[in-house]
């Protein structure tokens, strides 16, 4: 006797969208930084979240210190 099994739908994952993003932040000892760049995040995958905690390691690595405050973001689709 054999069994069969229904078929399982394959779905594909959404292409990434280009992102580009502007933040300024502010140190702990007053410096201030902005700086911008391109990130990818595809749909139903990343995350608001995730997409601003990769931006704010970008920043991160700009500033020296994970120690700052967010003073503006912008995160917006490269294409319109």
């Amino acid at each position: 006797m054999t069994s069969t099994q229904p078929e399982t739908p394959v779905t594909s994952q959404p292409d990434a969208i280009g992102l580009h993003w502007v933040m300024t932040v502010q140190t702990n000892d007053v410096r201030q930084a902005t700086n911008d760049g391109k990130i990818s995040a595809v749909p139903g995958v990343h995350t608001r979240e995730t997409t601003f905690q990769a931006v704010q390691q970008a920043m991160t690595n700009v500033v020296g210190t994970d120690h700052f405050t967010v003073l503006f973001y912008s995160l917006a689709p490269m294409h319109f």
